[in-house]
């Protein structure tokens, strides 16, 4: 009875497995970089829609236009609209991933209602008071 040899099998199964490892090494790495993009670009879209809407309180005709400008102070491009009640950011981006073309499309949209407090104190006030009459 002949005795096969095996040496060099271990180098033969890592260099077929080793393709594997760094397919799941870097589709992971894509993946922490490009979630940690989207949460980055939704806390910013946040932040402006806040901002928009504390600035409606104060400026109500300027609050658009006050949140664009504080967009192009960060360098982004966000898409912004809204009016005396309300404050929208959004984006739309392309993470590329080197692989086979592959895209994640991340898009993202955050409202913010404007809201006055004197008026609501008012409101609240009221609805107090009309409850207290009912009693």
């Amino acid at each position: 009875m002949k005795k096969t040899s095996l040496k060099g099998s271990y180098t033969v199964e890592m260099a077929l497995i080793s393709g594997v490892w760094l397919l799941v090494i870097f589709s992971s790495l894509f993946l922490i970089w490009g979630t940690q993009i989207k949460v980055w670009k939704t806390a910013q879209i946040c932040e402006l829609s806040v901002y928009g809407s504390g600035q409606a309180v104060i400026n109500e005709g300027s609050a658009v236009e006050k949140t664009k400008q504080k967009a192009a102070e960060m360098q982004e491009t966000y898409s912004i609209s809204g009016g005396k009640k309300e404050i929208s950011v959004a984006f739309q981006q392309n993470f590329k991933i080197p692989f086979q073309n592959l895209n994640w499309n991340m898009e993202q949209k955050w409202k913010s209602k404007v809201i006055k407090p004197v008026e609501f104190i008012e409101k609240v006030q009221k609805y107090r008071r009309f409850s207290e009459n009912i009693k």
